[in-house]
């Protein structure tokens, strides 16, 4: 799907108010804002200048009506606040209201869907607040106001570097459909809440760093607070999903069949490490989790290393498939008489996803090594990946205290002992992930989909 096609037949009513937008602008970041105080301004007040010239963004304050009264009070609060930002407000639609003010960086365009009459619909939130956003954005730079060739995501609880945009602006590679920016969380004083914290983010470098090693083209962190993508690429995947949570994951599954996903390696993003019930599923939600007594932080465990083996030894099997022709012969490959692989269980998880019969199908479709790769990878993809994970855990290969785990994952690099000081396992794990940015996840352009 084109841009314009997008824009005409699936963008938010709300993308027509960029056309009345005036000036130019080097990038654009898009940030929803539910229920924010303190912190959405700190994330205002820490936006860089780009090298690109003044930055556009695009601010969309949201609610629906049934959600609690200290988000509808707090979203009254920063409208006001967010009205005194800056000079010269410039209306650029009624229903609902859409202003844009001059602020030092560039200017800033609120998007209030977060009051009667203009509420998100029963059961929408941050999947359809992102779409908003970004269809604006796009709409901006389909009309010519942006040089830039990126739209980006983040929270109004995260504190941007100094090199945020500079970071993309060096990504040159047309092959380039997404962007993944490297993180760190804000850990809180208290000192359960800290410990959740540095737990919670082992627990995500550990899982990236198992897929990255098995071989999976889907290895990177999906948080909507760390995403660039290609305005092209946005609207051929038909912009955000509008699901309540996970749409970072979703998004990020459609844009890495797309091409490649760079893992940026500049400064990193600093996230809050704050409890939340804002979304079904969060660092918010893991970390009320992890502190509501100490039991689960000392029962806290990681995916056993096997799971990521036997991932592998599936990836495997389809790289031998793609260049044979032979999803038979490549089944060979799977070890056998081993203690430690559950070749049985590989396959019945397999076999309940219908893996097989999918892979034969893609196979039987072209003659091309990489056209089979990318129909492979394609159907084998993020979602498929987890629920395979799902399907081994289920069987058997059961999660390990989390210090077990890191002790034998070979992807750790902990050499068999582990330290006891947590703080020092979580910056390692996060240089390990961090070197992952000399290769990007996703499919390559030899073998992306057509348009």
């Amino acid at each position: 799907m084109t841009v314009p096609t997008y824009l005409a037949r699936r963008a938010e009513p709300e993308a027509k108010a960029a056309e009345r937008l005036e000036g130019s602008f080097g990038h654009v970041l898009e940030i929803p804002a539910y229920g924010e105080r303190e912190d959405l301004f700190a994330t205002l007040g820490s936006i860089p200048s780009g090298p690109g010239g003044d930055v556009l963004i695009v601010l969309v304050l949201n609610a629906r009506a049934d959600s609690p009264a200290a988000v509808h009070e707090a979203n009254e609060a920063a409208r006001r606040r967010l009205a005194s930002l800056g000079a010269r407000p410039a209306p650029l639609s009624e229903d609902p209201p859409i202003t844009a003010w001059s602020v030092p960086r560039g200017r800033l365009v609120l998007i209030d869907r977060a009051a009667p009459g203009r509420f998100l619909p029963e059961g929408e939130g941050i999947g359809l607040a992102r779409k908003i956003g970004c269809d604006f954005a796009l709409s901006a730079a389909a009309a010519g106001r942006l040089a830039t060739r990126w739209l980006h995501c983040t929270d109004a609880d995260v504190l941007l570097p100094n090199d945020y945009f500079d970071q993309t602006f060096a990504v040159t590679d047309d092959a380039t459909a997404a962007a993944v920016y490297f993180f760190g969380h804000r850990f809180e004083p208290d000192e359960a809440l800290g410990l959740a914290g540095r737990l919670y983010e082992i627990s995500l470098r550990y899982g990236v760093l198992g897929l990255a090693w098995a071989g999976s083209p889907y290895a990177y962190e999906a948080m909507g607070s760390c995403i660039a993508v290609r305005p092209e690429v946005y609207a051929a995947m038909g912009g955000f999903p509008r699901v309540n949570a996970r749409e970072d994951f979703e998004f990020l599954n459609l844009a890495a069949r797309q091409g490649a996903v760079a893992r940026l390696s500049g400064a990193p993003l600093e996230l809050s490490g704050r409890i939340s019930t804002r979304v079904r599923v969060s660092t918010g939600q893991a970390l009320g989790k992890l502190v509501e007594t100490p039991r689960a932080r000392e029962a806290f465990r990681l995916d056993h290393p096997a799971l990521f083996a036997h991932l592998a030894a599936w990836l495997d099997m389809l790289e031998a498939a793609a260049t044979s022709g032979d999803l038979g012969a490549a089944s060979g490959r799977l070890p056998s008489n081993s203690p430690f692989f559950l070749a049985n269980l590989l396959t019945d998880s397999l076999e309940r996803q219908g893996a097989f019969a999918a892979a034969r199908a893609a196979l039987s479709r072209s003659q091309d090594p990489a056209v089979r790769r990318r129909l492979l990878h394609t159907w084998f993809d993020a979602k498929r990946t987890r629920r395979l994970l799902d399907l081994l855990r289920a069987g058997g290969l059961r999660p390990l205290p989390w210090r077990e785990a890191l002790r034998e994952a070979p992807f750790a690099e902990l050499s068999g002992s582990v330290e006891e000081d947590v703080s020092a396992l979580l910056a390692h794990l996060a240089a390990l992930e961090k070197g992952l940015a000399a290769t990007p996840a996703g499919l390559p352009r030899a073998t992306r989909p057509g348009p």
